[in-house]
C-alpha cells in the first residue's frame, strides 16, 4: 500500500513510521542518527518524477517512529530495516544510508543471510565504517578516539569541526527549521545508548564483503571525515566508486541537492 506516513510493527513491538511513494524500481533511504525522513524530500521529488517507487522511513527514536527504551543498539536497526524490506517484500533495491543510516546498511548487510537477494545496489553518503581513531585507524571522526569516544557521545566536548560546514540555502534551512525534534530538541538521553553503539561499532570488514555496485558520496568540507577515508571506503568496495561534492560537507544531498540527484539518478539508471 503506497501513501504517506504509514506503519510498520517490528519483531519486538515498535511502531516504525514511512513514506511509500511513486511506482517502479524501490529506492529505500536510511538516514543518520537525529536525521528524518523529511530530508530526503528533494530526492523524493526527483526520484518520483523519474518513474521510480521511494520508500523513506524513520529509525526508532526518530522522526515520527515510536522512542522506545529498548532496541537502541545498532544491530536492531538493522533488524528494523531488514522487516520493512521484507513486509514490503522489496526486490531490486537501491538502498541509500547517509551518516548512520550508511553503517544501519553495513550492519544489515552482515546480519542477513542473502542481503543481495533484496538490494541490488547501494549508495553510502559522509560515514566512515569506523568512527573511533586508534594508533591503526585515523579515516575515522575527526577528534574521537579510544580514551574520549564516550564523553564524545555525551557532548562533553565539541569533537565536530562546524566551521568546515558550508552555509545551507536559505530554502534549505526554511525545510530543515520545519522539522521537528530539532537538533536542540531532540531527546539525546534517550538515544544515548544508540548513539554510543554506533561509535563504538567497527564494520570494516563488512566493506569488502559488499556484492553490489556502491556508490560513496562525501562533501568537500565533511566537518566529520578526511576524504582519504572516503577513498578507503570506496577503494575497499569490491564495485565501488566515489563522487566529491566541492560545495558540500556532511549533507550533500542538501546543500547541492540538484547534482546530487543527477548523480544519483544516473547511478541507478547504470545498475
Amino acid at each position: 500500500m503506497s501513501g504517506t506516513n504509514l506503519s510498520l510493527q517490528t519483531s519486538d513491538g515498535v511502531t516504525l513510521r514511512y513514506d511509500d511513494e511513486g511506482d517502479g524500481r524501490p529506492i529505500v533511504f536510511s538516514s543518520g542518527f537525529q536525521g528524518q525522513s523529511a530530508h530526503f524530500v528533494w530526492q523524493r521529488d526527483a526520484l518520483v518524477q523519474a518513474g521510480y517507487r521511494v520508500i523513506r522511513y524513520d529509525h526508532r527514536c526518530h522522526g515520527r517512529s515510536d522512542f522506545p527504551e529498548h532496541g537502541q543498539r545498532m544491530s536492531r536497526l538493522a533488524l528494523d530495516l531488514g522487516e520493512l524490506l521484507a513486509a514490503l517484500d522489496l526486490r531490486d533495491v537501491v538502498l541509500v544510508g547517509h551518516s548512520m543510516g550508511v553503517n544501519v546498511s553495513l550492519a544489515y548487510f552482515s546480519i542477513t543471510a542473502d542481503p543481495w537477494e533484496r538490494v541490488t545496489a547501494f549508495v553510502a553518503v559522509d560515514q566512515s565504517p569506523k568512527i573511533v581513531n586508534d594508533e591503526e585507524w585515523q579515516w575515522g571522526v575527526r577528534g574521537i578516539n579510544e580514551q574520549n569516544v564516550f564523553d564524545a557521545a555525551r557532548f562533553r566536548f565539541e569533537w565536530f569541526d562546524n566551521g568546515r560546514e558550508p552555509t545551507v540555502p536559505d530554502f534549505v534551512k526554511q525545510l530543515v527549521d520545519t522539522i521537528e525534534p530539532s537538533w536542540e530538541s531532540y531527546p539525546f538521553d534517550k538515544a544515548r545508548r544508540l548513539l554510543i553503539d554506533h561509535m563504538v561499532s567497527d564494520w570494516r570488514d563488512v566493506v569488502p564483503t559488499v556484492a553490489v555496485p556502491t556508490l560513496v558520496m562525501t562533501g568537500r568540507h565533511s566537518p566529520f571525515y578526511e576524504l582519504e577515508g572516503m577513498r578507503w571506503f570506496a577503494d575497499t568496495l569490491p564495485n565501488g566508486r566515489l563522487s566529491v561534492f566541492e560545495q558540500s560537507g556532511h549533507e550533500p544531498y542538501l546543500n547541492e541537492y540538484s547534482e546530487f540527484n543527477a548523480q544519483l539518478l544516473e547511478f541507478i539508471a547504470q545498475h
